[in-house]
């Protein structure tokens, strides 16, 4: 995807009008946010699929990798990790199950459920694919000096912080 310049904006000042309480300043801040997330969602999108992987099955395959246990996790469990939903995850697996990177098995004494778990495929490819991946993060993060990624990422949590002004509850 092709970079685009922020937009200053013009109609934000005739809004700032017509809208009691508008900080444009906040606003116009938040922009730049927007392009960002656009871009960088569009990237990873098109990373993950150079790996043969949707977003979604990386997420999966990084939540079982990430677990305490060997022993798996539950759909539930990945689908609150991953933040997807519990129809969405049954897809999610059933293509890790075929694709050979996940098995299902027994969850215990609970016959309603089943725990998820990395194959030595899916471990093999993730020792394959790491490597190449936190490189790209790191790279990504050398635009910036050592303090300012420490300041990018308390800004960035504080902003997580708000993230709930956009949900409509």
């Amino acid at each position: 995807m092709k970079s685009s310049i922020c937009p200053r904006f013009e109609k934000l000042e005739q809004l700032s009008r017509t809208i009691p309480g508008l900080d444009r300043d906040a606003v116009s801040a938040c922009v730049p946010l927007l392009y960002f997330y656009k871009e960088f969602d569009a990237a990873l999108e098109q990373h993950y699929q150079a790996y043969g992987l949707s977003r979604g099955r990386w997420q999966v395959l990084m939540a079982l990798y990430k677990a305490p246990s060997e022993d798996g996790l539950t759909p539930a469990e990945l689908a609150d990790f991953t933040g997807v939903t519990r129809a969405a995850m049954t897809g999610l697996v059933d293509g890790l199950v075929e694709s050979g990177h996940v098995t299902r098995g027994d969850a215990g004494e609970d016959r309603r459920t089943y725990r998820v778990r990395l194959t030595a495929r899916a471990t093999d490819f993730l020792a394959s694919v790491l490597p190449d991946h936190l490189r790209r993060m790191q790279d990504l993060m050398h635009a910036l000096t050592p303090a300012e990624r420490d300041t990018f990422v308390e800004l960035i949590e504080k902003l997580r912080s708000r993230v709930h002004v956009f949900r409509h509850e």
